[in-house]
């Protein structure tokens, strides 16, 4: 959520200076969220790759250089400080301090989805201009709103049917992966011909995945072939999207796609990859 402000706030013209100031709002706002989270995370649990990678720091650097945006780097170095610290253990005074994240958590969510929805609007009305594209908004008002779910349904502590809410998860993130190839392949330059067809070949497999998917219901023996595809499908993307960020951070690949866009789709491929791992097992 901290990322999605940042790049609202620097895909804007200077005439919407007061929604990039919204934006940078809800950016700290995150980033102090975030800083809250990893405070009760030292120690308690490990800090996988789906919150940090190895270029993560590097991107934010690069990002913050071309587009001017503040970044507080300092919380991601502090990350990678605890990605090699597991152990766990629980008490009331920490469950308490969780609930309460948990609650600001989803307010500041809402906040933004509410802000990403009239964001939508302007453009679809021909009143704002942004260099993102409709679908991305909407992608990434999508993932707020999962977000809030997840989170309410923790506090809550509900229970769900757990098959339902493993197809539930891979609908939703095949869906995730096929729109990422797609603005990956609008975001290259034309020259780039190779990439453009490689992430227009994931996006439609992604497609074709999801298709099946939704049949499971009327044909549920075919769930575990389909999450089957979704791991190798994943990792293949995933790996994709690293060799594309190392190309943008290295200079070597054209496009239009802020470097640290790049690291934050493959942490999300490594987010569905953990959430695959735990299906499967």
């Amino acid at each position: 959520m901290k990322e999605h402000s940042l790049f609202m706030a620097v895909s804007f013209p200077p005439k919407n200076e007061d929604l990039i100031q919204e934006a940078k709002v809800f950016n700290i706002h995150f980033n102090n969220l975030l800083i809250k989270a990893l405070t009760l995370a030292s120690g308690v649990s490990n800090i996988k790759n789906d919150a940090v990678t190895q270029f993560t720091l590097e991107a934010e650097k690069a990002t913050s250089f071309v587009t001017g945006f503040p970044i507080d780097t300092s919380v991601t170095s502090y990350e990678l400080t605890l990605i090699n610290q597991p152990g766990y253990y629980q008490n009331q005074s920490i469950v308490e301090s969780i609930s309460a994240l948990n609650n600001e958590s989803i307010q500041a969510t809402q906040g933004l989805i509410n802000y990403k929805s009239k964001v939508i609007n302007g453009v679809l009305n021909c009143q704002v201009y942004t260099t993102n594209y409709p679908l991305l908004l909407d992608h990434i008002r999508r993932e707020a709103i999962f977000f809030v779910d997840l989170l309410t349904k923790l506090q809550y502590r509900v229970e769900p049917n757990v098959v339902e809410e493993a197809l539930r998860q891979e609908i939703f993130w095949n869906q995730i992966m096929s729109e990422h190839a797609k603005f990956i392949r609008g975001y290259l330059d034309p020259t780039e011909e190779e990439l453009i067809q490689i992430a227009n070949n994931f996006g439609n497999q992604f497609d074709e995945l999801n298709n099946k998917a939704f049949q499971v219901p009327q044909y549920p023996q075919q769930f575990p072939q389909i999450t089957s595809e979704s791991v190798k499908l994943t990792k293949d993307i995933q790996g994709f999207k690293v060799q594309g960020t190392e190309g943008i951070l290295n200079c070597k690949v054209k496009s239009l796609i802020v470097p640290l866009l790049g690291d934050h789709v493959i942490r999300e491929a490594n987010h569905y990859l953990n959430l695959l791992e735990r299906i499967t097992l």
